[in-house]
């Protein structure tokens, strides 16, 4: 039987607001019935994405759905994080080896083409008037 975990990818940043609502996605996926979320940044925040797959490897995941937290897709969602993933670039998955421990890695899109975000826009803008 597979163990599978979600691995919420987020940019990274200086500054801890980037981190809390990461956070607050991975629980509000919790809340949904998602046990195993964790999370991986780009850049500049801790756990990195490479560092994190590593550790999921090592605690038997062999299924890990990578879903980035990015509005729009563009060198971080093509290459940065698929090299970071160890899968190819533009690809939606493959499968890595970690000393032995082979785990399948589904890589999911940006949200921005979602219809759904423009349903959180007109509230936002409403909330303005």
């Amino acid at each position: 039987m597979s163990k599978e975990a979600i691995l919420l990818v987020g940019h990274g940043s200086k500054l801890d607001y980037n981190k809390q609502v990461l956070e607050l996605q991975a629980e509000n996926l919790r809340k949904m019935g998602y046990d195993d979320v964790f999370i991986g940044y780009n850049e500049k925040t801790m756990p990195l994405v490479g560092e994190k797959l590593s550790e999921l490897a090592s605690m038997g995941y062999d299924m890990v759905y990578a879903m980035p937290v990015f509005i729009a897709s563009g060198v971080h969602i093509t290459r940065d994080i698929p090299r970071k993933l160890g899968i190819p670039e533009s690809s939606d998955g493959g499968v890595v080896d970690f000393d032995g421990h082979k785990v399948t890695v589904k890589y999911g899109k940006a949200l921005g083409d979602d219809l759904r975000i423009a349903d959180i826009l007109h509230e936002r803008i409403s909330d303005l008037k």
